[in-house]
């Protein structure tokens, strides 16, 4: 049920959020048991953590996100982190944490994936077209490339059809963090 409501959202979450998109999924979230979803698996307590937080970030409560992994320090965590903190527009922050993250797992299909999305959509000049470009041809994943991407839109443009470009992909990053933890932890069918 609470999958199913982030998956039915009307647009996928912005950028930088101004405020929490479900309020009552925010209080469901945080009501998840982390024993439950960890069962006993050896990191199964801290991915459940990350798991939270990652629903958090995808209902757009960055607050209650880094609460769950200000001290998970772990690759995902690390990640995490730095989504939350490139979606608050603190990108050298999000930088640091994104070094800590290293060539997380994850990152490998988020390449090849974005690598399709990118080639399939037809992206005008702009300041944006060079960096997707690089997106595109790059080897594997560059959150920090990621980083200046977002940056450039927020804080330097105003064009409505890379902000959609830009969060698909930011949406991709999260479902790839996601099935990531998925399989370290108990999630049943998704709930």
């Amino acid at each position: 049920m609470l999958i199913s409501q982030l998956e039915n959202r009307k647009r996928l979450p912005p950028l930088t959020p101004e405020h929490i998109w479900h309020p009552g999924l925010d209080v469901e979230i945080a009501a998840l048991s982390e024993a439950e979803l960890g069962d006993g698996l050896p990191d199964g307590y801290q991915s459940a953590r990350a798991w939270k937080a990652a629903l958090h970030l995808w209902n757009d409560s960055l607050s209650a996100a880094h609460v769950l992994v200000e001290h998970l320090m772990t690759s995902t965590g690390s990640a995490l982190h730095g989504i939350i903190h490139r979606r608050e527009g603190d990108y050298d922050n999000a930088k640091y944490w994104f070094h800590h993250a290293g060539d997380h797992p994850a990152f490998h299909s988020l390449q090849i994936r974005t690598t399709r999305f990118l080639r399939e959509q037809k992206i005008s000049q702009g300041p944006l077209r060079d960096v997707f470009d690089k997106m595109s041809s790059q080897g594997s994943w560059n959150p920090y490339l990621f980083i200046n991407a977002v940056a450039i839109q927020e804080n330097y443009i105003d064009e409505g059809h890379p902000r959609g470009l830009l969060e698909h992909i930011q949406h991709m990053e999260l479902e790839a963090l996601m099935r990531f933890i998925e399989g370290r932890i108990v999630v049943g069918n998704r709930s």
